[in-house]
């Protein structure tokens, strides 16, 4: 018997010694030529984002004197964006058009999230829901291009490497004029200039990094997002409704 188990044995050894070595991952196939018209361009990002709908972030963000840098995770489900990042300790996640922000200290004891919704009939709570800071928007992806497809324009594409990854890069001009609705921080001024934007997409169509500069806002900011592990999946639940204090309920309580 111990025969038999040592012949099996020393088989085994001789097929592992037999066997090829793994198969490295193919490579990324080659870049495509940059599209030449807006339409291509978001058409092809969607396509990207598609094929693994979910990465992480690191987001770098110059307002006025200051610098801050975000990281999280998002995924994206048609147009729609959920993100979950970490911004001054505090974490916030932005699920549709709902916001839920964790600080560090609770405001009330028991319910750690702080919560915001537009669709609710309150007036207070609707101008709470539409005032997300455009600092938390910018990783959204699913904004940004329907701001591109909407409001935007190709200034130049070429390729570069980004990273060492080869990429397709476009320079943008996006005009606020064309759908302010889609601009809420620059309503206090409608004449605002167009803003640059910059676009780098990988061989997979998958954004790479996301460049906006809004200087014609009240304060201005300017944002640039890194993007990563595409396909990796992410999970951004929405916070139990027992943990969740409404932000307009709040106010109201503290008298504001």
């Amino acid at each position: 018997m111990r025969k038999f188990a040592l012949t099996i044995a020393v088989a085994a050894l001789a097929s592992a010694a037999c066997d090829p070595a793994p198969v490295p991952p193919p490579a990324p196939a080659a870049l495509a030529p940059p599209a030449t018209d807006v339409a291509g361009l978001v058409r092809t990002a969607r396509t990207g984002i598609g094929r693994g709908p979910s990465a992480g972030f690191t987001t770098t963000a110059v307002l006025g004197p200051d610098t801050k840098e975000l990281t999280g995770s998002l995924r994206i489900d048609g147009g729609a964006t959920s993100l979950s990042l970490v911004l001054d300790g505090s974490e916030t996640r932005v699920i549709g058009k709902r916001t839920f922000t964790r600080a560090p200290q609770e405001a009330v004891p028991g319910k750690p999230w702080v919560g915001t919704d537009p669709d609710n009939a309150d007036p207070v709570a609707q101008a709470l829901g539409a005032g997300v800071p455009v600092v938390v928007k910018l990783p959204d992806l699913g904004r940004a291009l329907t701001e591109i497809e909407r409001t935007g324009r190709i200034v130049s594409a070429g390729q570069t490497k980004l990273a060492d990854v080869p990429v397709n890069h476009y320079r943008l001009e996006l005009d606020p004029a064309k759908a302010p609705e889609l601009f809420p921080e620059l309503a206090p001024r409608p004449g605002a200039a167009k803003l640059p934007a910059e676009l780098w997409l990988d061989a997979g169509s998958r954004p790479v990094r996301f460049a906006v500069d809004f200087a014609g806002g009240p304060t201005p900011v300017k944002g640039t997002t890194d993007y990563r592990d595409w396909g990796k999946p992410v999970d951004i639940p929405v916070p139990p409704a027992d943990q969740v204090v409404d932000e307009a309920e709040l106010l109201k309580k503290m008298g504001r």
